[in-house]
């Protein structure tokens, strides 16, 4: 396993930029499968150089902007966007899936999310709604396996011995909902890995809007949600 780097698009992530995302969020109620599930991976990854995404910032990247970094986009184009994806994912209702088991790959530690076709057919939705926006050259992101990231490695580490840890965390699988999506901007930041000197990198982001996973369909009087977070 490698240091995590993040990537805009398929480039580097330059230093300082924020990035327009689209999110979908796990619901993460305390004492939930999936909640327990993230406590207990974390456990098992004390004393490995990587840096565990906290409950707060636990997602599924469903799309990114590359067109532009976020501060090029304006206030209108927001509230479009926000718009068009209300628009997209209106009648789909919550999606329940299951996480694990945890995987450890090249740069950290991910969770199997499945059955995912429901999933991979809401983020191609919602691609179509940044296009209507945004146009069809706006996202360099690359649309592969659906997944959510538990940690990010901050050094080079043995990739069979983590895995062996993870692995014996049980349950290794836990039910979930995605109950609602969210436009935000994303941006990282260096913090040091607990019990050691090395810096690792968290994501953060400001939420823009709101938009819930329902069985309603969009209707024009229905308003844009939107929220402000850190």
């Amino acid at each position: 396993m490698r240091p995590f780097h993040p990537t805009y698009g398929q480039q580097p992530w330059p230093d300082g930029l924020r990035a327009l995302q689209v999110y979908a969020l796990p619901d993460l109620p305390p004492g939930s499968p999936l909640h327990t599930l993230l406590a207990d991976l974390r456990k098992a990854l004390a004393g490995f150089p990587v840096l565990p995404v906290p409950d707060d910032r636990t997602h599924i990247t469903l799309d990114m902007v590359t067109s532009g970094p976020a501060d090029t986009v304006t206030e209108a184009q927001h509230r479009d966007l926000a718009d068009h994806l209300r628009a997209a994912v209106a009648g789909t209702g919550p999606l329940r899936l299951q996480a694990g088991s945890p995987i450890a790959y090249r740069t950290g530690v991910r969770l199997d999310l499945h059955p995912d076709g429901e999933l991979a057919a809401l983020q191609h939705r919602v691609r179509g709604a940044v296009h209507r926006v945004f146009g069809p050259d706006s996202t360099a992101y690359p649309l592969g396996v659906l997944h959510a990231t538990a940690a990010y490695a901050a050094a080079d580490t043995d990739t069979d011995e983590l895995a062996q840890a993870i692995h014996r965390v049980r349950p290794g699988h836990a039910p979930f909902t995605v109950s609602r999506i969210i436009v935000n901007e994303v941006y990282w930041r260096r913090v040091p890995v607990a019990g050691t000197d090395l810096p690792g990198r968290q994501i953060c982001w400001d939420t823009l809007a709101t938009v819930p996973l329902d069985d309603q369909a969009y209707g024009p009087t229905r308003s844009v949600a939107g929220a402000a977070g850190a």
